[in-house]
């Protein structure tokens, strides 16, 4: 039953296209591990809110506000990628297919810089990244690799959101997304 619920949860995340608003996930229900959807048209953090930290984005390329879930200082988060692939590319062309770790192989951008440029390791592009950020949208610390993970992270002082999103430059083109599990230590 769980199977199909995420199933027509998906379907209707894909059907309803691509929102300009950003998708809060309600962490005020009692439990203790979250599944969010993280679509490939999704930046992993405002360029508005982060001048500093500014991307290939252009005017009008059709991208998505980052998957945001609402997190507390101190609390211990474990994420991981459950299930998904995206495309860098109209659906079709399989050698642009991709889980949440990304292209084995880092392809050539045109669009300028991708988001992993600000994080010190080497990331594929494709991969899922995220960021700890204040309310107001402003990174708290540094983005980082998410990838399949899982990922083990304190939520910083200071930060009051998780945002997830694709390492990406150009998102118009993109198809897919990623079901991603959060568990917090509470």
């Amino acid at each position: 039953m769980k199977h199909f619920l995420n199933l027509l949860i998906m379907i209707l995340v894909l059907g309803t296209g691509v929102s300009s608003k950003a998708e809060t996930i309600n962490t005020s229900i009692k439990r203790d591990i979250f599944n969010v959807l993280v679509d490939s048209k999704c930046v992993p953090w405002s360029p508005k809110a982060n001048k500093s930290m500014l991307y290939g984005i252009k005017k009008r390329d059709r991208h998505a506000s980052p998957t945001i879930f609402k997190v507390k200082p101190g609390k211990e988060l474990i994420i991981q990628n459950v299930s998904g692939d995206v495309y860098a590319d109209w659906p079709g062309h399989n050698e642009r297919k991709t889980d949440a770790n990304g292209y084995s192989k880092t392809l050539n951008t045109y669009a300028g810089i991708l988001p992993s440029s600000y994080i010190d390791e080497q990331i594929n592009h494709m991969a899922l990244i995220g960021t700890f950020a204040n309310r107001k949208g402003v990174i708290v610390g540094t983005p980082f690799f998410i990838g399949n993970g899982p990922i083990n992270l304190i939520v910083p002082e200071g930060a009051e959101q998780l945002q997830l999103g694709i390492n990406d430059n150009l998102f118009k083109d993109n198809h897919g997304l990623f079901e991603v599990n959060i568990n917090i230590d509470n």
